[in-house]
């Protein structure tokens, strides 16, 4: 039999963000990454959404901080949206989409965090 444990992560440090006050704007850069063979996505949750950077563990201390339960985030962008929906057009037509993850509660907390963050 296997064993299974749930271990989540105990920190995410957030090493940049940045606000939009045009949602249309966060869906070109995107869309942009997308059509450089980017797999990336936007998400939502609790009236945000956002993408983000993650930080590879591919050095030592990194790695290590990785094994204790951190990750690093090199860039998170968001913008408020009140209401998810599944995709968002760009200026070109262009389709991106919007993954729900209203129902992670890590995510909520990270949304929290944005939403009392000062618009830089």
């Amino acid at each position: 039999m296997v064993k299974i444990t749930y271990d989540p992560w105990k920190e995410i440090v957030i090493k940049e963000y940045a606000y939009f006050e045009n949602i249309s704007d966060l869906a070109e850069i995107v869309a942009g990454l997308r059509s450089q063979g980017v797999p990336a996505a936007l998400y939502w949750a609790n009236d945000v959404v956002f993408f983000f950077t993650e930080v590879l563990p591919d050095t030592v201390p990194i790695a290590e901080d990785f094994k204790r339960g951190t990750i690093y985030w090199a860039n998170v962008s968001f913008a408020m949206m009140t209401q998810y929906k599944p995709a968002l057009k760009t200026r070109e037509n262009i389709q991106v989409p919007v993954i729900n993850q209203s129902s992670n509660s890590t995510m909520k907390e990270i949304t929290d965090w944005l939403k009392k963050q000062p618009s830089k």
